[in-house]
């Protein structure tokens, strides 16, 4: 199976840009770059020309602006991960091409920066706690005993499975769930479907999904108030968010501030785990010998899996993490310099002059040949515990790194680790072949089209 990016349509040959040119000449001494001027953004022209500059001029590419007022900076190499990730976080903020993702999110974590994204991850962070998510777990279990039927049936009838779409309903499912808990059935009784569900139907995430994505704040501001009325409160997310109170300060989120991390959450939430277990089961329909140790390690656990068995499906682990480095959710990260920084070179440091764009690739570093042997093969045993000590550990970072780390990753890294320790027991995939496996490189990693798969019983 290849996993090898897409041919680019128009490549630039050109040298990298003389120190001595008029335009943008800064920019041109800070590193070697493609001459003619560019936008970096999350698309497939950018994804294209990312791996051609990589190839063409090395880990540190200099881009002259085509509309933006500011030079960019395209970094490939660890150390430069983590110094702009961790090391110098802080002159750091977010970056260009969250627009359209605050349209959609609002100003929630993912989007906002300062004194407001630190008191908003002080008072969320305890959200995500392991005995909260181990209290989940159960959830998640009846969600994927449902699924199981549903796939048991399908085999039975000889009926293929969307993967993509089913995984990502799922995974939708699952989140709201952990969000709203009961409410969640109320709503859905209410509007006799799930709004929500719109995030399955519609995969565009344009200005006017967003906008209907947008209007169903109300559905929240709903359930809030209700719980408000009723002095209830529940064991889920949004109640915990609507009871914490900064440390410093002593104060609750606003409603508003409220409703943008709970927006935040179902999309962040579900889209990392859909993506991820749309790939997964795609990647074992494709490799019997990872299938076969998959199937080897779930059996033996002799029953359906819950919160205290993770420690026993460590190659299940491996599996998704193996499938997280060829297939990272946002496969692109972008930071703004604030002030003027170097990064740290073999040779000599690199200037970063202050508002320098930054765009950090992990879908290329995952499959760098320096810190990945065979990178373009599935193999989940590059993550067992000797290899994982081996291996530079800024050379992986599928949910970001540093202060700003996902922090869903251990909730979402748990729901998959059920999902596929309960279904492989009992299913397996064979790939139908129909329209080609591609990805789609926009705001996620997602494919191009849907993955068709067989379901057999085991």
């Amino acid at each position: 199976m290849s996993h090898t990016l897409p041919p680019s349509k128009t490549v630039s040959h050109t040298q990298p840009e003389s120190a001595s040119s008029p335009l943008n000449k800064r920019a041109a001494e800070l590193a070697p770059g493609p001459a003619e001027p560019f936008d970096v953004n999350v698309d497939d022209a950018s994804f294209e020309k990312l791996a051609l500059w990589k190839e063409q001029y090395g880990d540190t590419i200099s881009v002259k602006p085509r509309e933006r007022q500011s030079a960019a900076l395209v970094l490939n190499n660890p150390e430069h991960v983590r110094h702009v990730l961790i090391g110098n976080h802080r002159n750091y903020n977010k970056g260009v091409g969250f627009e359209r993702v605050k349209m959609l999110l609002g100003n929630g974590i993912i989007v906002s920066d300062g004194d407001f994204w630190r008191s908003q991850r002080r008072m969320i962070q305890p959200v995500f706690h392991r005995k909260i998510v181990e209290s989940q777990a159960s959830m998640m279990q009846v969600c994927n005993e449902a699924k199981l039927k549903q796939w048991q049936d399908k085999a039975a009838s000889g009926t293929a499975v969307d993967i993509t779409t089913e995984m990502s309903a799922l995974a939708l499912e699952v989140i709201l769930r952990a969000l709203f808990s009961h409410d969640l059935d109320a709503l859905i009784e209410q509007e006799g479907v799930n709004p929500f569900a719109m995030l399955v139907e519609d995969v565009t995430r344009d200005l006017k999904l967003a906008m209907r994505f947008r209007a169903l704040t109300r559905h929240v501001m709903a359930i809030m108030a209700r719980r408000r009325e009723q002095n209830r409160i529940e064991h889920d997310f949004l109640s915990l968010m609507m009871e914490t109170r900064d440390k410093q300060t002593g104060e609750p989120m606003s409603d508003k501030a409220l409703v943008d991390e709970v927006m935040t959450i179902i999309v962040a939430g579900h889209e990392t785990t859909a993506g991820t277990l749309n790939w997964a089961w795609y990647l074992l329909s494709q490799d019997a010998r990872v299938e076969s140790l998959l199937h080897e390690e779930v059996d033996a656990l002799g029953h359906a899996p819950g919160f205290d068995d993770l420690k026993n499906l460590q190659y299940t682990r491996q599996i998704i993490d193996e499938t997280l480095r060829l297939y990272p959710p946002v496969w692109l990260f972008t930071r703004k310099a604030i002030n003027e920084d170097r990064l740290p070179g073999k040779e000599q440091d690199t200037l970063v002059p202050a508002g320098a764009d930054i765009f950090l690739c992990p879908y290329l570093l995952h499959r760098d040949e320096r810190y990945w042997n065979d990178p373009e093969q599935f193999m989940p045993e590059r993550f067992s515990d000797e290899a994982n000590r081996q291996r530079n550990k800024h050379a992986y970072y599928p949910f970001s790194l540093g202060s700003r780390r996902c922090i869903g990753e251990f909730f979402s890294i748990v729901d998959m680790q059920l999902h596929l320790g309960l279904l492989a027991r009992h299913i397996r995939f064979s790939h139908i072949a129909g329209k080609p496996v591609a990805v789609e490189p926009h705001i996620n990693l997602r494919s191009l089209h849907s993955i068709m798969l067989m379901p057999e019983l085991r």
